[in-house]
């Protein structure tokens, strides 16, 4: 125990306190203790009861776990908060609530009948794999549920939405419109388009804007979640300066868990994003406090595996196509070199192995004309398929996995039939990442997949999937290792190591309670829950 003269405002006691460290030879080894003692948001100190509790003064309020399991607050390093919480003011389109194209036109048909103060009407999560027919719902399922307002309804990956006829309308997407760069506008065998757009064909449907209020609305309907969820800490994706400006209104009016800005730098169609603004602004990665704080700027290379629209270099099962690559490397090292260059740290979005290696030729290039590139931890986001010469290059150059080895869970059934066996061997590769000494937190990509934690860890520690079915055996890592993942090492994806992810004397008080020692045997991970979450020292849910 350290030793500290503050009388802490709270004792947490009788509890199994446990925490990660890098140990010898690469491996993971755990903390334990029984309390902690916490004063300004801050561990004054952590040791066993008889220790901690002589710290008390009269008016410390004491709290006894009665033996349960408390971990360092969850961080997840790749969500997308202000997309989600849109989200959850939609229809919900995903397969635990429309398993089938009927269902989602009946929820459409719902939808239609409420009073609206907007035309169109939008949804989200739909995933062909894991509906009844298998197949895509298309512009004429959506037609026969509403024609006279436009639709768009949102594949779960994202990268893919449908439209009604009334939408493509507006979108001035017809049958002969060609596909724009970096996208696809999907057709039939007689060319007719089907209401499927993908990637930058995304960027023609003219949606309205959000108001502030209804963009705050859906971030505190997201954070309620999160925080049940154990997460004290969320990196999103891609924000926009509508959804910045919606989070600084919610300081002192809601906003608890604390959130890491990447802002939106590069997508397709010539979109250029916030880049050039947040360079004007001055704005660089730390820039803001440890309630909201920039990490830096998102860019754009490639689809998803479930989409078909993750750049790699073999056809997809049973299939010509290898996806799309939004941009070449010569397109996107201008651009993350701008950015690096003004103290904005790269997060790089690269899916299928030729995305994932156009990735690490940008940075490779970066690193060459910007030195400082190889001590920012710049990223490529999901990096599902890094080659062996990838994973040494990313090593070398410092460059952090951001794994979304959580959609072994939810998509790995779907991964499995796009990619194959052999591919699979190697996908989201925790072991290879934690063999060559890089930082790779695990992440959901949320509304992508379920924003639990606990799925997410079963997939690094079993690498098992929806149907309960072993994707492969070669890549799994140790409990200690996953836990690591979303504490330690995702604190250190935002350089916040010593100050978040640790429960260490002098970083922030943010920790969860859980229903059951994980680290037990026999226990499901799956089923793991949160009881309590708690933000500098305070109680932001309990169930």
């Amino acid at each position: 125990m350290n030793e500290t003269t503050q009388t802490p405002a709270t004792i947490v006691h009788g509890a199994r306190i446990v925490s990660t460290r890098a140990a010898e030879h690469a491996s993971i080894a755990l903390d334990t203790d029984s309390a902690l003692a916490i004063a300004d948001g801050r561990v004054l100190a952590r040791g066993d009861d008889e220790q901690i509790m002589a710290l008390a003064g009269p008016d410390t309020e004491l709290i006894d776990m009665a033996g349960r399991t408390v971990l360092p607050g969850f961080i997840e390093t790749h969500i997308h908060l202000a997309h989600y919480g849109a989200n959850l003011l939609e229809v919900d389109c995903r397969p635990t609530a429309t398993d089938s194209v009927a269902a989602i036109q009946d929820a459409l048909r719902a939808e239609a009948a409420e009073p609206s103060a907007t035309e169109w009407i939008l949804g989200w999560g739909w995933d062909e794999s894991r509906m009844a027919a298998g197949a895509a719902p298309t512009r004429w399922d959506l037609d026969a549920a509403v024609s006279d307002r436009p639709v768009l309804l949102r594949r779960t990956c994202a990268h893919m939405a449908v439209l009604n006829s009334r939408a493509l309308e507006l979108a001035g997407i017809t049958d002969y419109t060609p596909d724009p760069d970096g996208g696809r506008i999907v057709r039939d065998q007689s060319g007719a388009a089907t209401g499927l757009v993908q990637e930058s064909a995304l960027n023609l449907i003219p949606l309205p804007a959000k108001t502030n209020e209804e963009v705050a609305r859906g971030i505190l309907l997201a954070q309620e979640q999160f925080l049940s969820r154990g997460l004290t800490t969320v990196h999103d994706m891609a924000t926009q300066e509508p959804d910045l400006a919606a989070l600084e209104s919610l300081r002192g009016h809601g906003l608890r868990m604390r959130v890491r800005p990447w802002m939106w730098a590069l997508d397709g169609n010539g979109f250029q994003g916030t880049l050039e603004t947040v360079i004007e602004r001055g704005w660089t990665s730390g820039t803001g406090d440890e309630l909201v704080r920039i990490q830096g700027m998102k860019f754009m290379l490639d689809g998803s595996v479930g989409g078909r629209t993750a750049a790699v270099d073999e056809p997809y099962e049973d299939s010509a196509d290898t996806g799309i690559l939004i941009h070449t490397a010569d397109e996107a090292a201008p651009q993350v070199i701008r950015a690096v260059s003004h103290g904005l740290r790269a997060a790089i979005h690269g899916i299928g192995d030729r995305a994932v290696d156009t990735a690490v030729e940008v940075l490779t290039r970066t690193a060459q004309q910007c030195p400082e590139a190889a001590t920012m931890r710049n990223r490529i986001e999901h990096c599902a398929l890094p080659s062996r010469d990838n994973l040494e290059q990313m090593a070398a150059l410092g460059i952090i996995a951001a794994s979304s080895v959580g959609f072994l869970h939810e998509l790995g059934d779907s991964y499995l039939a796009n990619l194959g066996p052999e591919r699979m061997a190697r996908v989201y590769p925790q072991a290879d990442y934690a063999e060559h000494g890089i930082i790779a937190p695990p992440n959901s990509d949320c509304p992508v997949t379920d924003s639990n934690p606990w799925p997410i860890i079963d997939a690094s520690v079993n690498r098992r999937s929806l149907s309960d079915q072993v994707l492969d055996t070669a890549q799994n890592i140790s409990l200690a290792r996953a836990v690591d993942g979303y504490t330690r090492q995702a604190a250190m994806a935002s350089f916040e190591d010593g100050l978040l992810g640790s429960l260490a004397p002098g970083s922030c008080a943010d920790f969860i309670v859980l229903d059951t020692d994980p680290f037990a045997d026999g226990v499901d991970l799956r089923k793991v829950r949160v009881e309590r979450t708690y933000v500098d020292g305070d109680c932001v849910f309990t169930r």
